[in-house]
């Protein structure tokens, strides 16, 4: 009976690291394929390809989640070992581990690149349409011309 028990403890703790290790490639997938996306939004800010920016929201959106459910699993898993911090991980995740904060941290430097690109976009579109719209009610030629405003 206890070679059963400890036959299947080991296959428990077998899963659970195996689980860990195919949860952490999936957070590195996900965080891949959210570092890809935001370099092209950033190039399309640059182009002016506003609409293939609005066009990746949807699937950014999708990744976010994705990440948040698997980083939760990643959590779970984590805590259920209860183990001291340097008895937590085998030399395989720990490389794993590492390689998903590097890529955490370089889709935060590049989050915040595109947001600040953003924000500067939506800055200029807003001061040109007041500046636009302000002139356009003083001035005479302007409301005549064949210049429309979509807003």
């Amino acid at each position: 009976m206890q070679g059963v028990l400890q036959k299947l403890f080991y296959n428990i703790k077998l899963k659970g690291k195996t689980m860990l290790i195919k949860k952490l490639n999936e957070a590195i997938d996900i965080l891949n394929s959210l570092i890809e996306t935001t370099r092209r939004d950033i190039e399309n800010i640059k182009k002016a390809n506003h609409q293939e920016v609005f066009d990746n929201i949807q699937t950014k959106e999708g990744l976010a989640k994705y990440f948040s459910n698997t980083k939760n699993d990643i959590d779970l898993i984590l805590a259920r070992r209860n183990k001291p911090i340097e008895e937590i991980f085998s030399n395989e995740e720990e490389a794993l581990f590492e390689e998903f904060k590097k890529k955490l941290i370089e889709f935060n430097r590049l989050h915040k690149k595109f947001s600040k690109l953003a924000i500067s976009v939506t800055n200029f579109y807003n001061t040109l349409v007041q500046q636009i719209t302000k002139e356009g009610s003083t001035n005479s030629s302007f409301k005549n011309s064949n210049l429309s405003i979509k807003a």
